[in-house]
């Protein structure tokens, strides 16, 4: 029996809406968003501006986008479900085409959400520029954060790492790592390792997701990135023995 892509596809996304996770991971999102706007909105002569609502958005936005595809992978391996995929090399290829199209659909949902704030706040009197190219810029940055991350953690559960590892693991790069990185940044002078930090997706991503459109060397390097990705969890899920 072939897996049909499209039924996988519709089938995790509708329990995603039905038991709420979605939901749960948007509201995540928003939460942080909509205080900040609206403590922009209230306090005189703040200093915060638009990009700071982009920001607190993909916060715990893009956490959330990165692992609600990685859930189904995880109990499909957990619930020893995956050997019912795992009988034949197309249902293989299948499954994981399916779940990326499930990662860029959820980007896909999260961006326009972030647009759709970013314009409601400008109208409610929130300062800075909104232009067309951040816009773009930011959706291109969501897209491409939430897939290249989705992709490495699949990788490493296809790896053996447990899941709980895994989470924390993309945890620590969303939220934390590249502060670290920034602070190395600020504390040295060398332009190698200036440049090396810069262009390492681990820092870019996260720091300019909700910032500014990524520099045309970034953005080669993600697609670079997205691509080999892509290829080691094809050709590790194709060596996965029946």
């Amino acid at each position: 029996m072939i897996l049909s892509t499209k039924k996988y596809v519709a089938f995790n996304l509708k329990e995603l809406l039905i038991k709420g996770s979605l939901i749960i991971g948007v509201l995540a999102a928003l939460g942080p968003a909509i205080l900040i706007s609206y403590y922009i909105l209230t306090v005189d002569s703040t200093s915060f501006y638009i990009k700071h609502v982009s920001n607190f958005y993909c916060m715990l936005g893009m956490l959330a986008a990165v692992l609600h595809p990685l859930y189904f992978i995880n109990r499909d391996y957990s619930s020893k479900a995956i050997s019912l995929i795992n009988n034949s090399k197309q249902n293989r290829k299948n499954y994981v085409w399916g779940n990326i199209i499930i990662a860029s659909l959820i980007s896909l949902i999260y961006a326009t959400i972030g647009i759709v704030l970013l314009v409601v706040t400008k109208q409610l009197g929130v300062p800075g520029e909104l232009e067309a190219t951040f816009l773009v810029g930011f959706f291109v940055n969501v897209f491409l954060l939430v897939l290249t991350f989705f992709l490495f953690g699949y990788i490493l559960l296809l790896y053996g790492v447990r899941s709980g590892a895994v989470y924390v693991i993309l945890t620590a790069l969303l939220l934390f790592i590249h502060n670290i990185l920034g602070n190395i940044l600020g504390a040295v002078q060398n332009d190698f390792l200036t440049d090396l930090i810069e262009n390492f997706p681990g820092y870019f991503y996260p720091v300019m997701v909700g910032s500014n459109p990524l520099s045309p060397l970034q953005y080669t390097i993600g697609l670079i990135t997205l691509v080999i990705f892509t290829y080691l969890v094809l050709k590790k899920s194709e060596k996965i023995e029946m």
